[in-house]
C-alpha cells in the first residue's frame, strides 16, 4: 500500500473524529443535563480523551459551554431574587423559621419518648437481673 493510501485513511479518520466531536459538543451544549467535561465528551464522541487534549479546540468549546451554563445559572438566580419583594422575602424567612421550629419541637418530643422507653427498658432489665440472681441463690448487695 502506498504512502498516499495511508495519508488518505488517516485524513478520513481525522475528519470522522472531528465530526463526532462536533456532534457531541452540540449535544452537550443543547442538553444541560449532560456534564460538560472531557470524559463525557469522549464518551459521546466515541474517541479517547487524549484525542480531545491533542486537538485543543474541543477544550475551548467545553470552556465556552461551561461559562455559558454558569452565566445562565447566575442570571436565573438574579432574576429570581429580583422578582421577590422585601415583604415576600420576609414572609419566606418567617415560614422557614416556623418550619425549623416545628422540626426541633418534633425532635424534642421524639427524644422524650425514646428516653422514657429507655428508662422502662433499664428498669425491666434490672428487675429480670434481680430475679435471675434470686433464682441462682445469690444475694446482690
Amino acid at each position: 500500500m502506498s504512502r498516499a493510501a495511508y495519508d488518505s485513511k488517516n485524513e478520513e479518520s481525522f475528519e470522522a473524529g472531528t465530526r463526532a466531536l462536533d456532534e457531541a459538543l452540540n449535544k452537550i451544549q443543547k442538553n444541560p443535563s449532560i456534564s460538560a467535561n472531557v470524559s463525557q465528551l469522549a464518551k459521546l464522541a466515541g474517541v479517547h480523551r487524549n484525542t480531545i487534549y491533542h486537538r485543543e479546540w474541543p477544550l475551548e468549546r467545553l470552556k465556552e459551554i461551561k461559562a455559558q451554563r454558569a452565566k445562565q445559572k447566575k442570571d436565573l438566580a438574579a432574576a429570581n431574587a429580583e422578582i421577590r419583594s422585601p415583604e415576600e422575602l420576609l414572609e419566606l424567612s418567617r415560614l422557614e423559621i416556623v418550619y425549623w421550629f416545628t422540626q426541633i419541637q418534633d425532635a424534642r418530643a421524639t427524644n422524650t419518648v425514646l428516653l422514657a422507653n429507655l428508662r422502662k427498658t433499664e428498669e425491666a432489665r434490672d428487675m429480670y437481673m434481680e430475679d435471675h440472681q434470686k433464682a441462682l441463690g445469690v444475694n446482690r448487695p
